[in-house]
């Protein structure tokens, strides 16, 4: 019997009641159902590492990939530390207080953050002052005149730390949004791009890797005529990314090792590239 189901919903509501951990805290691993690897934590790439877990499978066919959407970065770290999954998924690099000697944590690629809006929008030039407009509440409809409705994500996300880190400007411009009452919030990756799909004229963050890879009815718009891709993102001409950053306890099993591995070789990397990850040489990602 695998007891790491109860204990992840103990970790999930734990999680609730502390969104941000004081410190790193030891690794407490729990006993593995024999062949199974659990992986949670940031929707961004959670899709696309589904289907690289399918091409793993059908050369380890004794594995069993398990991927729990929704836990977030923070919660699929928190998860991993309490022993409840073997890998997390982060959309942000670990800050100083989470390091720890029990985990390891690597890079394993790069997507473009993308501006989106729904299939029945009519879309519009975006520039970093126009998204400067939009998000202090200056710019409030389309150029149709439809209005403009503006979905946030949760003030310790890592989108809104990126787009916070765009310019002094848009740092202000988010937290003025933050402030507007009647915003729309969501908190969870799926839940903001159905809300972007499923709303008429919502306009906000999602990764490309995710549109890609969850075939989702968006569109991603161009920012300074620039549309977002990545050979954009290669080629520096669309800087705006987000980092996906897989978290293993240090002394992981030989078959979670071996799925670290299959990211890192030719056919994984091809799995990913094909889902919108801009992946170095040796599954390293690359460097703006």
């Amino acid at each position: 019997m695998n007891f790491r189901f109860p204990m992840l919903l103990l970790v999930l509501l734990a999680g609730a009641l502390l969104c941000v951990a004081a410190r790193a805290q030891p690794v407490q691993p729990v006993e593995a159902a024999a062949g199974q690897i659990l992986i949670g934590g940031s929707g961004s790439s959670i899709t696309a590492l589904q289907l690289a877990g399918q091409a793993f499978k059908a050369a380890h066919p004794h594995a069993s990939i398990v991927l729990l959407p929704g836990l977030g970065s923070n919660g699929g770290l928190n998860a991993l530390r309490a022993g409840a999954i073997d890998l997390a998924v982060m959309g942000r690099p670990l800050k100083d207080a989470e390091r720890h000697p029990d985990i390891v944590a690597a890079e394993y690629g790069r997507t473009p953050l993308v501006f989106a809006t729904g299939l029945r929008t009519r879309p519009m030039a975006l520039s970093l002052p126009g998204l400067v407009r939009i998000y202090s509440g200056e710019t409030t409809a389309w150029p149709d005149g439809s209005p403009l409705r503006l979905v946030l994500r949760s003030q310790f996300s890592p989108e809104t730390e990126l787009l916070k880190g765009l310019s002094p400007a848009m740092a202000q411009a988010v937290q003025a949004a933050r402030e507007r009452p009647g915003m729309r919030v969501t908190y969870d990756d799926r839940l903001n791009a159905d809300t972007l799909e499923k709303i008429p004229g919502t306009l906000g963050t999602v990764t490309l890797a995710q549109i890609i890879a969850e075939k989702r009815t968006l569109q991603a718009l161009s920012i300074d005529g620039v549309a977002p891709s990545v050979a954009a993102l290669m080629q520096g001409t669309y800087p705006y990314a987000k980092p996906l950053v897989l978290v293993s306890r240090a002394q992981a099993t030989p078959l979670v090792q071996q799925f670290v591995a299959f990211l890192r070789s030719a056919p994984g990397r091809a799995i990913l590239e094909a889902n919108g990850h801009w992946v170095g040489p040796q599954g390293k990602a690359g460097t703006p």
